[in-house]
């Protein structure tokens, strides 16, 4: 006989959140209750709560209703020295042979268990990572397959242990689209519990961020030239100003913006130097309009990568380099690095928001290259591919979509 387990994380501080994520009520139900129900109903054999901080305010909610508890004492340590205690105690009390496991962040309270059952169903589980999605974007739970246990106990002493193992895994990993939200919601913040409180509260449908632009136009505007360099660098979020030249260019897509005559008191911006300089040359241009810098509208992050010279990586990175150009969707180069779904997901959240709050038909957003081709993908409705990645965003260039 076989077995499946999951492993719900439930240790950690909470201290982005400011609240105990496991007791934060999430539909009429605490997120452990809601968790361990989620997995039960999906089809999971055995659950492990790993607890740590808040242990003795968790336990009443999860003794005596069917599963088992592992404390980690070293809890302080981080989310891997959890992964670790939960996996010793998963494989020390289940009574078949086991399968694998799912791994399940306890503030991942919206996840459906038709989810958890299409993962369990996949005919993948046994020798791969199965990882659910929303819109390309990797979400929870996690499976991870009983074959690679003993390759992460052997690293339960390296940082970023899962990780390393999870990243060597990575060509053959098994990604599911689900198109639901609910696998990339957490409860990190105030504003993702918030977040995740609406997706409840409008019964899980997903928001169509064409519906919500009906109507109305988006301007999007990409930043000038930025200072020079020697070479050629991978230019993601370092902080870099307008050269003069860039300073030029925006004032000419100033006037460009000027024409549209747009119906709006503000004006949206990455926080970036680079396009907050342009944005603000545009508003003294228009005279009128508010600047809202956003840091969701930010390039993509490149990891340790970010800010090198170009030849440099070949030269020190030439297998990984060659990797990223065969996987340029998906390809991150350590934990600090997005991919482009991670990229689209961050500023298409950011702009549905924008579009519920602010009423006034034009939406102005001076951001970058791969933050417009994110946006304009989205509200054209095609899928994300890398010929998406290949349209032309010159620099300071004006584009209107909608009315």
């Amino acid at each position: 006989m076989e077995s499946n387990g999951a492993i719900v994380l439930a240790a950690g501080y909470s201290s982005r959140m400011n609240a105990f994520k496991p007791l934060l009520d999430v539909g009429g139900k605490l997120a452990i209750e809601r968790v361990i129900e989620i997995l039960r109903d999906g089809g999971v054999s055995e659950i492990v709560i790993v607890t740590g901080h808040g242990r003795e305010k968790l336990l009443p909610y999860i003794s005596g209703v069917g599963v088992f508890e592992a404390f980690n004492p070293d809890y302080d340590q981080g989310m891997f020295s959890s992964v670790i205690a939960g996996i010793k105690r998963l494989t020390a009390v289940s009574k078949d042979k086991l399968k694998g496991f799912l791994l399940m962040p306890v503030d991942y309270a919206a996840v459906s268990p038709d989810i958890v059952k299409s993962i369990l169903d996949n005919e993948s589980i046994d020798s791969a990572f199965v990882v659910p999605c929303y819109n390309g974007k990797k979400g929870h739970p996690l499976w991870i397959p009983a074959v690679v246990i003993e390759e992460i106990l052997f690293n339960s002493g390296a940082t970023d242990g899962l990780k390393n193992v999870t990243m060597k895994h990575e060509e053959n990993m098994v990604r599911i689209e689900t198109g639901k939200e609910s696998v990339v919601m957490d409860m990190d913040t105030p504003e993702d519990y918030a977040d995740m409180l609406a997706y409840w509260a409008r019964g899980c449908e997903e928001e169509d961020i064409r519906k919500l632009a009906a109507g109305r136009r988006i301007i999007l505007i990409r930043h000038g030239q930025i200072r020079q360099h020697e070479k050629k660098i991978f230019l993601g979020q370092s902080d870099i100003p307008l050269s003069e030249f860039g300073k030029e260019q925006a004032k000419e897509a100033a006037l460009k913006v000027q024409a549209l005559c747009p119906q709006t008191s503000v004006m949206y911006c990455s926080d970036l130097l680079r396009a907050k300089e342009t944005a603000d040359i545009i508003s003294s241009v228009l005279e009128c309009k508010e600047v809202v810098p956003i840091k969701a509208f930010r390039e993509m992050s490149l990891g340790s990568w970010d800010g090198a010279y170009i030849d440099d990586i070949k030269s020190k990175f030439p297998l990984e380099f060659e990797r990223r150009g065969k996987q340029l969707l998906t390809y991150k180069c350590d934990r600090k690095a997005e991919n482009f779904y991670d990229l689209q997901y961050r500023t298409v959240n950011a702009l549905k928001k924008i579009l519920k709050s602010d009423i006034q038909k034009d939406v102005v957003i001076v951001a970058h290259a791969g933050t417009i081709r994110m946006l304009a993908a989205a509200l054209s409705g095609a899928e994300l591919n890398e010929d998406a990645l290949k349209t032309n965003i010159e620099l300071a260039s004006v584009r209107v979509i909608g009315l």
